[in-house]
């Protein structure tokens, strides 16, 4: 169906502002089931295992043990483990379940241009099918993504683990507010509204606003300090520093959506605790570098996003990677190759020529933030336009090693350092460990040497229990 909203809905208007409305898509697929009888507890033989803390696979082959969902050892081929099932993995290698800090789990990828119903499950089932077992969701609908994610929590959706910031807090009509008053339809605009975001204008009314929404136990609490539309208005310094005092008394950390280095400088200076886009349309100045590296805040780099966003209407199905072209609706790649006239083609074109111009500058501020000692996550901001649930994740981690990343630093931060973002230094996730958690994907060759080895996924395992994975194309 044809969207009837305005230009100015290219960014996010669509794709990921309706995101989590009780609307069910039509013809969900299934992109996971669980083996039937699974338990969880196998072995795992012959396998590469990749050492997530250290970015490097340990020497040899190795079986895995897992029971009760718990890896227990890592040994040497033909450990006893009797009475268990077993998985022969040929000499592949056996990752960490991947971990996606930036994600609008109800969102859509198709094209700002064509308006499609969220489902929200089905791209959570696309996340596990592109081994995906933890997300963050990083903005969505209040207290619908809550109640999802402790239907999640309490095993009544088969999901990744599901972390969740709820709405996002900003000035008054300013991002995500403006953009959406502006293009929604009304018959929607008066639902999404008061439930995707808090304009907050003063710090009493932020402080209220935080402790109002820590009832809902937060993970993270967002705010938008970026005007992703120029000229929308920006939330102030004193506001952002407010929204952080109220969050650190509850002991709830502060993420910001920032685009420019002056976003930076006020989201750090206020005390927030990881950010979640790089500067994306120019280079970021020396000033902000030292500002993050000081205060020791990651950096969820979202390369992959922009880039998206600047192939929009030009990119033939074909040339999306595998694990996209597995997940996506066959639709909606044919609606991103094409604009559907010259009006919208000349519209964006314009509209995302900052983006365009900022293309290379993404990459290399990735490597001055590096350089800094910054820690670099891994988020890839799906569900949006041309970034499909699951499958942005594989893409961010090549955007990361075009950047200068080695494929094992990428895959460090898509495991254990997002685990340790997540859950802090007591995280049992993230890692091929004994103890910890057995979210686990086995794939058919090294990663650490070729990054594109992680599309090229044989076995995904959640809590230790095998997922048979369904490609939309075999539905």
């Amino acid at each position: 169906m044809t969207s009837k909203l305005g230009p100015d809905a290219w960014m996010r208007a669509v794709a990921s502002l309706i995101f989590a409305l009780p609307l069910a898509g039509c013809g969900r697929h299934d992109f996971v089931t669980r083996v039937p009888d699974a338990r969880p507890s196998e072995v795992i033989r012959n396998v590469r295992v990749f050492d997530a803390p250290h970015a490097v696979l340990l020497d040899g082959l190795r079986d895995v043990v897992v029971r009760d969902g718990r890896i227990v050892s890592i040994a040497a081929p033909g450990v006893a483990a009797a009475g268990l099932a077993e998985v022969d993995g040929h000499g592949g290698t056996l990752l960490p379940g991947l971990i996606d800090v930036h994600t609008h789990t109800g969102g859509s990828a198709g094209p700002p241009w064509v308006t499609e119903l969220p489902a929200q499950e089905e791209n959570l089932g696309a996340f596990l099918y592109a081994g995906v077992t933890t997300v963050l969701d990083a903005g969505a609908l209040t207290p619908a993504i809550f109640e999802l994610r402790d239907r999640v929590r309490n095993g009544k959706v088969l999901s990744p683990h599901l972390y969740a910031a709820g709405p996002m807090f900003t000035a008054p009509n300013g991002h995500p507010v403006g953009l959406m008053r502006a293009n929604l339809p009304f018959w929607v605009r008066w639902y999404v509204l008061p439930r995707i975001a808090r304009e907050v204008e003063t710090p009493a009314a932020a402080r209220q606003a935080v402790a109002d929404l820590l009832a809902d136990h937060p993970d993270v609490i967002k705010i938008a300090a970026d005007d992703l539309v120029p000229g929308e208005p920006r939330i102030s310094t004193d506001v952002i520093a407010a929204i952080v005092a109220r969050a650190h008394e509850g002991h709830v950390r502060v993420v910001a959506h920032i685009g420019q280095s002056r976003d930076v400088i006020d989201t750090v200076g206020a005390g927030v605790d990881a950010l979640m886009h790089d500067v994306y349309t120019a280079d970021i100045t020396d000033e902000a570098v030292a500002k993050i590296a000081a205060a020791h805040v990651p950096v969820v780099a979202t390369i992959g996003i922009w880039d998206a966003v600047e192939r929009l209407g030009t990119v033939p199905a074909e040339a999306h990677s595998p694990i996209t072209r597995e997940i996506a609706r066959p639709a909606a790649l044919t609606a991103l190759a094409a604009f559907p006239n010259d009006q919208e083609r000349e519209r964006l074109t314009a509209m995302s020529k900052s983006i365009r111009d900022g293309h290379a500058a993404r990459r290399t501020n990735v490597a001055k933030l590096r350089a800094a000692g910054v820690t670099i996550l891994a988020g890839s901001d799906a569900v949006n336009a041309g970034q499909f649930p699951g499958a942005g994740l594989h893409d961010e981690l090549a955007k990361l090693v075009e950047a200068g990343m080695t494929p094992g630093e990428a895959l460090r931060a898509a495991t254990y350092d997002n685990a340790r973002f997540l859950a802090g230094a007591q995280a049992e996730f993230g890692s091929v460990a004994p103890g910890w958690r057995a979210d686990l994907v086995l794939v058919d060759g090294d990663p650490t040497a070729d990054i594109a080895s992680t599309q090229r996924m044989t076995h995904v395992w959640l809590d230790g229990v095998e997922l048979v994975r369904h490609a939309r194309s075999a539905q």
